[in-house]
């Protein structure tokens, strides 16, 4: 299903997000850094207009906008009410991967009244050292460039092997732009940059997790190199209202397993 593409401006900066109409509750989705809305597609196909979907790029990333500031989690939090305010949107299921399960968590704790219910997809409060590493890694040392599509291709199968065919399809329409021929990314490497350095501390994190009041479902790629057993254990722990549950995938959870990530999330919505 292709989804429909609408805007926001706030102070300034223009947000682009992308609606998949459907019969159930809204559902608002944070893509993780580097990625882009449309990096939900798999998981949309799976939902099957059970839930409304909207999925924004975040600054920085896709088509939104790339101000020369504002990267810090209270100006995601903020872009996110702004997108929900534009679609009248009063409560919304959350599901946020990495990044945007970490701006999900700010969401749910300063601001319960606008979210419904929580789905936290592979985002660590202390994340390990392996995730942590590889990310800095892709983001701040990958090419610039890339002179057609197959170079490209051959990048993302070498640095993100065993995807399906339709992953590498996804992220070469929507991770880069064409510029003279060429394929240049979409995501800001000054954006990227000013958001790894402006991550919230580890007690920050544990706080905002332990503030927030919805149920939530803390969701952990079995191979994950950025959420361990014993911190996804935790994380439950330390909610109101909280449950775990493990897939056998990856870091990249709604990428591996789209379908039982798509039917525990409209199972929590209800």
């Amino acid at each position: 299903m292709i989804p429909d593409r609408g805007t926001v401006t706030r102070d300034g900066t223009e947000l682009v997000y992308w609606t998949w109409p459907g019969a159930g509750p809204p559902a608002l989705l944070l893509h993780g850094i580097g990625n882009y809305g449309r990096y939900w597609d798999l998981f949309a196909d799976a939902v099957a207009r059970r839930l409304s979907l909207v999925a924004p790029d975040a600054r920085g990333h896709g088509e939104s906008g790339r101000p020369a500031t504002g990267y810090a989690p209270a100006d995601f939090t903020a872009d996110a009410l702004a997108i929900l305010d534009a679609l009248e949107i009063e409560r919304a299921v959350v599901v946020g991967h990495s990044m945007g399960g970490l701006h999900s968590i700010n969401l749910a704790a300063r601001h319960p009244e606008r979210v419904r219910t929580l789905v936290i997809v592979d985002a660590s409060p202390d994340p390990l050292p392996a995730g942590a590493e590889r990310a800095q890694r892709l983001l701040t040392g990958r090419p610039a460039r890339f002179r057609d599509r197959a170079e490209a291709r051959a990048y993302l199968e070498r640095t993100s092997p065993d995807y399906p065919a339709a992953v590498y399809e996804n992220r070469l329409a929507f991770a880069f732009r064409e510029e003279n021929g060429e394929l240049i990314w979409r995501s800001d490497p000054a954006a990227l940059e000013r958001i790894m350095t402006r991550r919230m501390p580890t007690e920050d994190r544990w706080d905002a997790l332990s503030r927030i009041a919805c149920p939530t479902l803390v969701v952990r790629g079995t191979r994950s190199n950025v959420l361990s057993e014993e911190v996804a254990e935790e994380m439950v722990r330390s909610l109101a209202d909280g449950r775990l549950m493990e897939l056998d995938a990856g870091h990249n959870v709604p990428l591996d397993r789209p379908r039982e990530l798509a039917d525990a999330t409209v199972v929590l919505s209800t």
